[in-house]
C-alpha cells in the first residue's frame, strides 16, 4: 500500500496487484506440496507412501537394506563409510529394533546388503559388500557372510554380536572398480556387483561383474565381467526377488528424477546377468538426498527405499506387473 501527502493509506483493488496474486499461488503450491507428502500421495521428486522415519540419530549414511525372511516386518540396513560393521534392525516405521555387530570385520567403505543362500541349506544370509572404490585405489574388496540372525525381541537398546562371520574376498578382472550395488542369486548363490562411473556425467555404461557360487572363505577370487548395459544415471543400489525372477536396480543422480530400473528373468535356466541384455522397465521412485538403498518386499509386490540424512523418511512402493511373455 502507499501513503497520500496527509499520511492516508491509499486503497488499490487486489485483483490488479501482481504481488498480492504471487503470494496466492505460493500459498497455493505450497498447501499443495503439503497434502501431497503428508497424505503419502506422491509429489514432484516421484511416487510411493511413507511407512515411517528412521528412528536410530547414528543412522544417518544408510547406504544399503535389506527386508528380512526370518523377521517378517525389518528392514536390514547399515551406514556408509566410517559407520563401523554394524547392522541395523528397524521395523517398517523406522523405530529400531537392535543393532548388531560384526566379528571380526572392518567397515571401510560399506556400499549395500544382500540377502541369499550359503553354505547352510534352509538357512538365509546376510551379504555385506565393502566395495566402496572412491579412488579406485583398492585391488581387493570383501563381502561379510553371516547368518541372519533371529529378533527374540525387538529391543531398540539390544546390542548382539554375530560371531559366524564369513569374510569372502574378490579382485577385479583388470583395472579397480567402485561398485555400490550387491546381488546373490537365490538360485545359484551367485555373486554379482554393479559397477559405476563416478566420472560420467549423464548416460553411462554399468559393468556387471560375477563371482559363482559357491563361495569359500580364505581365498581372493577373481571376478568375471559378465554383462554391461547404458544407464541414465548411476547405479547406487539393487535387489533381487527372494524366488530370482526379478532383478531391481536404482538409478540415481542429483541432476534428474529418481528412478528404479526393473528386469523379469526368463523361465529358462540361463545365468541371471543375461537380463541386462533386455530393456528394463522404468518406474519413478523419490528423488531422496543420496539415493541409494532400495530392496524389494519378501513377497516381491512391494519394494521399499530409504535415502541418507537425520531421520530420513522410508518409501514403500507397488512394483509394476511385468511382461509374463519376456
Amino acid at each position: 500500500m502507499k501513503l497520500d501527502r496527509h499520511g492516508r493509506f491509499i486503497g488499490r483493488r487486489l485483483r490488479n496487484d501482481r504481488f498480492f496474486w504471487f503470494i496466492l499461488a505460493a500459498l497455493a503450491i505450497s498447501l499443495a506440496w503439503w497434502f501431497l507428502d503428508s497424505n503419502n500421495s506422491g509429489s514432484w521428486r516421484g511416487a510411493g507412501h511413507k511407512t515411517g522415519h528412521v528412528g536410530p540419530e547414528d543412522l544417518t549414511e544408510i547406504s544399503g537394506i535389506v527386508l528380512s525372511r526370518r523377521n517378517p516386518g525389518i528392514i536390514w540396513t547399515h551406514n556408509d563409510s566410517g559407520g563401523g560393521p554394524r547392522i541395523f534392525a528397524l521395523q517398517i516405521d523406522g523405530s529400531p529394533a537392535g543393532v548388531f555387530s560384526l566379528d571380526n570385520a572392518v567397515a571401510i567403505d560399506w556400499e549395500d546388503i544382500a540377502i541369499g543362500p550359503g553354505p547352510s541349506d534352509q538357512t538365509d544370509y546376510l551379504y555385506l559388500a565393502d566395495s566402496g572404490n572412491n579412488n579406485l585405489s583398492r585391488n581387493t574388496i570383501t563381502i561379510y557372510r553371516v547368518p541372519e540372525p533371529l529378533l527374540e525381541n525387538r529391543n531398540p537398546s539390544s546390542r548382539r554380536t554375530l560371531t559366524t562371520v564369513e569374510a569372502l574376498t574378490f579382485r577385479f578382472p583388470e583395472a579397480p572398480q567402485e561398485c555400490e550395488t550387491l546381488l546373490v542369486d537365490p538360485l545359484t548363490s551367485d555373486i554379482y556387483l554393479v559397477s559405476r562411473n563416478r566420472r560420467s556425467i549423464g548416460q553411462e555404461t554399468a559393468l556387471v561383474f560375477r563371482a559363482a557360487g559357491p563361495h569359500q572363505r580364505g581365498v581372493t577370487r577373481t571376478l568375471e565381467l559378465v554383462a554391461s548395459f547404458s544407464t541414465p544415471a548411476s547405479i547406487k543400489g539393487g535387489d533381487i526377488s527372494r524366488d530370482g525372477s526379478l532383478v531391481l536396480l536404482r538409478a540415481h543422480s542429483p541432476q534428474r528424477p529418481g528412478s528404479a530400473l526393473l528386469w523379469r528373468r526368463g523361465t529358462d535356466k540361463a545365468p541371471l546377468h543375461n537380463v541386462f541384455r533386455e530393456a528394463p522397465r522404468d518406474f519413478p521412485v523419490r528423488g531422496e538426498p543420496q539415493g541409494e538403498a532400495i530392496a524389494f518386499s519378501p513377497d516381491s509386490n512391494f519394494c521399499f527405499t530409504i535415502g541418507e540424512g537425520l531421520k530420513a523418511p522410508i518409501y514403500r512402493y507397488k512394483v509394476p506387473p511385468m511382461d509374463t511373455n519376456r
